[in-house]
């Protein structure tokens, strides 16, 4: 359906939900803090490494990467996150985020254009626009802008 985009719903702050398109997302894992490997000096976002079927996965903390704050800020007691590995192309990312919701159906239509001003340079270079439902307002969100934020800031 060209009038229409399938995305996976993620929690990125607690007043803050963002689609992420589903055609990118190979496999969601519940994730523990303690299987996470920090990687010394690499930018705060960069949560480190896991074993994700025998490979070695990087993790975002893509609430923080975005321009929020950190996810154990803004969730201090919790101990386990969700890691949506992106597959853009030949790339795997693994993007954690406090909760992983539904599948959405968005019709492209209701999709309002970002403001102008405001958004992080991360969050303008992968912004597509907005979609507002009855019960929330959805960031509705472009993979391949993801990965290129992030590899920005690892350089």
């Amino acid at each position: 359906m060209a009038d229409a985009l399938l995305g996976l719903s993620v929690q990125l702050a607690p007043d803050t939900w963002a689609l992420l398109p589903a055609r990118d997302c190979l496999e969601v894992l519940p994730l523990a803090l303690e299987q996470v490997v920090p990687i010394p000096e690499m930018p705060p976002a960069v949560m480190g490494v896991t074993n994700w079927r025998g490979e070695i996965l990087w993790l975002v903390d893509m609430a923080y990467g975005l321009g929020f704050a950190p996810l154990p800020e803004l969730y201090p007691t919790q101990r386990s996150y969700y890691a949506v590995i992106l597959t853009p192309g030949e790339q795997r990312l693994g993007v954690v985020v406090a909760q992983v919701g539904q599948m959405l159906t968005c019709p492209v239509a209701q999709v309002q254009s970002p403001p102008a001003t405001g958004l992080t340079t991360a969050l303008a270079q992968c912004l597509q626009g907005y979609w507002l439902t009855d019960e929330r307002m959805y960031l509705v969100l472009n993979t391949q802008g993801l990965v290129g934020a992030w590899q920005a800031l690892a350089t």
